[in-house]
């Protein structure tokens, strides 16, 4: 059984600032290699059950680590945890290793915004998905509105090949 960080470890490089794709993003203060490691997911493991109750965890700090299984740091935890202000981009710098662990995907320059393409880790298994939004990412690759689907453009699947979340990926490979 794979043990997880209780807390979102974030590479030194990277700091809260403000975001020109939604308030609030991660920005470096210096430049970033490609496949440097950024950040590694963590929180305490619970059941998508205790996912849902937004009392008891911090809604932004859910992530998804199995079937079932997610990874959420609960509202007692006060303390500001970076993950929490990862921005989407259509065009990402950035992509996951496994299931927890963001890298680098290009060099990123020092001040540039860190971002992650939700298609690589936001899924729903259903052909349709109500949940849609607009998105504001700026890069001449928007796709303008976001799904739960998104893992299944083509696009998406060879932008980010090998660097899906893994239960995502398992979907994709199931066809």
């Amino acid at each position: 059984m794979r043990t997880y960080l209780t807390r979102t470890w974030v590479n030194p490089k990277l700091v809260h600032g403000e975001s020109k794709i939604h308030y609030d993003g991660v920005l470096t203060t210096a430049p970033i290699k490609a496949g440097e490691k950024l950040m590694e997911f963590g929180g305490q493991k619970i059941t998508g059950k205790e996912a849902e109750d937004q009392e008891k965890y911090r809604v932004r700090s859910v992530w998804i680590v199995e079937d079932g299984m997610y990874l959420a740091l609960p509202t007692s935890d006060t303390a500001p945890s970076l993950d929490e202000n990862l921005n989407h981009s259509c065009d990402a710098n950035a992509w996951l290793a496994d299931d927890v662990t963001l890298v680098a995907r290009r060099d990123i320059a020092a001040g540039e915004e860190v971002t992650l393409d939700q298609g690589t880790w936001n899924f729903d298994v259903s052909e349709y998905t109500v949940e849609a939004e607009d998105c504001t990412c700026g890069s001449p690759d928007c796709r303008v509105r976001l799904t739960e689907n998104d893992w299944k453009l083509p696009v998406v699947r060879e932008r980010y090949r090998g660097h899906f979340h893994p239960y995502v990926q398992k979907m994709i490979d199931a066809g």
